[in-house]
């Protein structure tokens, strides 16, 4: 009998997993997804625990960004950071995105198709749901400083300290400073989601947002065809199978075949203002605490432009532009300017969070608040 090594699929990661995703129930079908995401966070690779000596200046670091963010926010702040592995991150990642994910399963059942293949795909969605949500809790889970990285709002603040310290050495930055700046933007996103009304309203519009999938009337099926090639050669097998099952598998929206109409308006509004909101907080207590900070700050911009998640992007269909992103700076500067960091302090009263014409214009929610023009 051939050794297992000798096997074509052995070689690839996550492969694996996707036959235990395929054969049994809904817990099955997520551990197996529990399984690829933590085989794309590793890259199958064995993994340590954090060290007890980083956790101890982790939490030194995060009870200094919690007191400089309570102060620049006046918002209640959770004093809780934990420092969590790759395959951590990426677990916490999957639980947080499964409600959605159940509730898109469900969408996709509700209007079978009369297409055979796309009635085939139909059938098979609570597999494929399960399979690329872990594709993605994966891919993001190798690259994740904390919950930033993620829309969907996470049970507990999780900070991968093996992501961090790989950046701080390839931007040849100080591993503390960065690791405080992490702790400085999760601290201030934790702070905003813990405002009453405001979680709320974001697992409002995320739950109305995966509402408005539908199945794909147009889909063309030949884009997943899979070419041939030589598998006389089993390591240019594995290489080139690999690298078509990632063209097929990183693209959600077509293994999943669903499409949106329509733009989730207030959604995009309410990511764009609380992510220029963080930023704003990360810029006022940033450079009182990190010297290096404009350097950091710079070294973080190209990454979010050269990295970014696409993957997620296309699962949820949830992607902040450029512009969606300028359009939330300009909100948050432009009230700043009118009026001061007390008209800001207002932004998260109950009712207070600008709609997405407020958004793009200022001074209708100064108006609306009653605040200087």
């Amino acid at each position: 009998m051939a050794d297992d090594d000798d096997h074509p699929f052995s070689g690839i990661p996550f492969l694996g997993d996707i036959s235990s995703i395929l054969g049994g129930n809904a817990e099955s079908m997520w551990e197996g997804a529990r399984q690829s995401a933590t085989q794309l966070a590793t890259d199958g690779k064995p993994e340590h625990n954090v060290d007890p000596v980083e956790r101890h200046r982790l939490s030194e670091i995060s009870r200094v960004a919690e007191l400089h963010v309570g102060h620049v926010t006046g918002l209640q702040v959770e004093p809780h950071i934990t420092p969590v592995t790759r395959s951590g991150w990426a677990t916490g990642a999957l639980e947080a995105i499964r409600p959605l994910m159940d509730r898109l399963t469900k969408r996709l059942g509700e209007a079978p198709s009369q297409d055979p293949v796309a009635g085939l795909l139909a059938m098979m969605s609570p597999m494929t749901v399960a399979m690329t949500a872990g594709m993605m809790a994966g891919h993001l889970a190798a690259k994740a400083f904390g919950n930033s990285d993620l829309i969907v709002p996470m049970r507990q603040a999780l900070i991968v300290t093996a992501n961090i310290s790989d950046f701080a050495n390839e931007w040849s930055l100080d591993v503390d400073d960065v690791m405080l700046w992490v702790a400085i933007r999760e601290h201030a996103l934790g702070a905003v989601l813990a405002v009453p009304g405001v979680r709320a309203q974001l697992d409002m519009y995320l739950r109305e947002h995966v509402d408005g999938f539908r199945r794909r009337d147009d889909m063309d099926f030949g884009e997943l065809e899979v070419t041939s090639f030589d598998s006389d050669e089993p390591q240019q097998f594995q290489a080139q199978l690999q690298e078509q099952l990632q063209r097929i598998f990183g693209n959600p929206e077509l293994l999943l075949g669903v499409a949106r109409d329509d733009k989730s308006d207030h959604l995009e509004a309410l990511i764009s203002v609380v992510t220029a909101y963080v930023d704003h907080v990360v810029a006022q207590a940033g450079p009182r605490l990190i010297g290096g900070f404009g350097a950091l700050s710079e070294a973080v911009r190209r990454r979010q432009l050269t990295e970014g998640n696409v993957y997620a992007d296309r699962l949820l269909g949830v992607r902040l532009s450029n512009e969606a992103r300028e359009r939330g700076d300009s909100f948050i500067s432009g009230v700043i300017e009118r009026s001061g960091p007390e008209g800001l302090a207002r932004l998260f009263e109950p009712g207070a969070l600008p709609t997405p014409n407020e958004l793009a214009a200022p001074g209708l929610w100064l108006a609306r608040l009653d605040l200087p023009l």
